[in-house]
């Protein structure tokens, strides 16, 4: 929601948001991509690794896809669909 009212998205938020925006690529596989990064850079630096952290890994990218549309303005919708 906070993505869609314009407070400023998170750094993964913002990423995500970047590359949409330049490429055009489906926010799902943008944020999958950048949630398997962080998964796995933080599992090389010693991090754990549950089944928690990847549920959430490969869903929240096609969360975000299914509900952003409906807290994102006109303008602001544009600037994300490809």
């Amino acid at each position: 929601m906070y993505i869609g009212a314009g407070f400023g998205p998170g750094p993964r938020d913002g990423l995500m948001t970047g590359i949409v925006a330049r490429t055009g690529w489906q926010i799902r596989y943008v944020r999958t991509g950048i949630e398997l990064t962080v998964l796995v850079v933080g599992w090389i630096l010693g991090g754990t690794v549950g089944v928690g952290t990847v549920v959430y890994a490969f869903a929240i990218s096609p969360l975000i896809q299914l509900f952003l549309p409906y807290f994102v303005g006109q303008s602001r919708e544009r600037a994300l669909q490809p």
